[in-house]
């Protein structure tokens, strides 16, 4: 039985697109860094030519209402891209300096992305099948995190800042794709809840104050690590996705 000692810390933030989750990040990991924790943040690869390329692709589709391969790209360049990070972040934080992480959306988050395409009609039933297995693969053998945060914004206001930040790529995606996957995301929370999954639901309609958020994760990672263990084995022993598909979902015609 292994003894290594787990000094470092494990953090996932998610949201809706337009939340202002890797401001949260990099907040966060300034009020970490000033009381003396070296912290890292694992950013979305969202400067990466190949993630523009599958991006735009996707959402050409999502404006046009018409399926052409690209919720399928994305989605498996993007659980790629997330399994890679989750491993690597779990390295860093029980590696030897025990360093803070955060990761700029997680692995489990990417499934409301899947999910929703699936049900919209932008990836086919066997496409989604064939995600689902990998993901079932890939999670098989990577730890969970030691919490969750999932940063609380309408839909709405996510419309409103998505809009506001003038990304090329966005524009024309409809206001009722944020609903949806808000939707979605309401469900992954209260299944990382039923895992055991330490969950930090945060209204994150005003921007807080990152040392109030850093003090709310200490104090809820503060349990001991048999917690830790037994999650790693129950996690290890369900490796299916978080949330399904709803079959009544109406797909573009």
């Amino acid at each position: 039985m292994s003894t290594a000692k787990k000094d470092g810390l494990f953090i996932t933030i998610d949201a809706n697109i337009g939340a202002g989750k890797t401001n949260a990040c990099h907040a966060l990991a300034s009020a970490s860094s000033s009381r003396g924790r070296i912290t890292r943040v694992l950013e979305e690869p969202t400067n990466s030519e190949r993630f523009k390329h599958f991006l735009s692709h996707y959402y050409g589709d999502l404006i046009t209402g018409k399926n052409t391969g690209g919720g399928f790209e994305m989605q498996m360049f993007m659980l790629c891209q997330r399994y890679e990070q989750h491993r690597l972040a779990v390295e860093l934080a029980w590696g030897e300096q025990g360093i803070i992480v955060i990761q700029d959306r997680p692995i489990y988050g990417d499934t409301v992305f899947a999910t929703t395409a699936m049900e919209r009609g932008f990836m086919t039933k066997e496409e989604f099948d064939l995600y689902v297995d990998v993901f079932k693969n890939m999670s098989r053998d990577i730890m969970p995190p030691d919490i969750f945060v999932y940063l609380n914004v309408s839909p709405e206001e996510c419309y409103r800042r998505m809009n506001t930040r003038s990304r090329t790529e966005e524009e024309g995606v409809p206001l009722d794709y944020l609903q949806h996957l808000d939707n979605n995301y309401r469900k992954l929370v209260s299944e990382m809840r039923r895992r055991g999954i330490r969950v930090l639901e945060v209204d994150w309609h005003e921007f807080g104050p990152p040392v109030v958020l850093w003090n709310k994760i200490l104090g809820m990672v503060g349990s001991d690590e048999s917690w830790y263990e037994q999650l790693s084995f129950s996690f290890a022993k369900q490796p299916r996705i978080p949330i399904m598909p709803n079959a009544d979902e109406k797909k573009p015609g």
